[in-house]
């Protein structure tokens, strides 16, 4: 679209036809064909995006907003997504179908690991990681953040990730990424 069409079609639609609250601020589309599907806030077309992001596998580390739906299923299952029928429906998809988007993807995140880094500066793209992994089940996962948690010296920002086993060694993490918590169960979840 033109940015002329893009304003032609905001003005015919004033308000965000997800959240009905707010403006349109933002032509959104579906990025595999192209698509036009209507007029939405930059909010709403922002979260939009992530649920998209959340069905591929990263290049690097997955949106906050996007690992936030894989944590929430993996806790939550298919009862978890009743938050976002709106959003699902607005995409043309049933929480089941989305679910298995989401299980798709996760089976393909399969290999675990730990990375930690000294804390002190914020964490970049330029950080340096150790990581340990890929880890075999949670009792090994365990182990490692124990000994990590308990190491003497300064703190330490520790991560675990979800990696696709695609052959790439990568020195920093990627995929689906959370702050390890000590509870391996959160990272694994319960296998939805």
């Amino acid at each position: 679209m033109s940015n002329a069409d893009r304003a032609r079609l905001r003005q015919q639609r004033p308000v965000c036809e997800l959240c009905r609250r707010r403006p349109s601020s933002a032509v959104d589309h579906d990025a595999r064909t192209g698509w036009v599907r209507g007029a939405l806030c930059n909010p709403c077309n922002s979260w939009l995006g992530s649920m998209e992001a959340a069905l591929r596998v990263p290049r690097r580390r997955m949106q906050n907003q996007a690992a936030y739906l894989h944590w929430r299923f993996e806790a939550g299952g298919t009862a978890a997504l009743t938050w976002y029928a709106g959003e699902l429906s607005y995409l043309g998809m049933t929480g089941e179908q989305f679910a298995d988007g989401l299980r798709r993807v996760r089976r393909l995140l399969a290999l675990p690991y730990v990375y930690w880094t000294e804390f002190g500066p914020p964490v970049t793209r330029d950080t340096q990681w150790t990581k340990i992994g890929p880890l075999a089940d949670t009792q090994e996962a365990d182990r490692h953040h124990d000994r990590l948690a308990c190491r003497p010296g300064p703190r330490q920002v520790v991560l675990a990730t979800l990696e696709p086993d695609d052959g790439v060694n990568s020195p920093f993490p990627r995929g689906l990424v959370k702050p390890f918590t000590g509870d391996a169960r959160s990272l694994f979840g319960r296998g939805t």
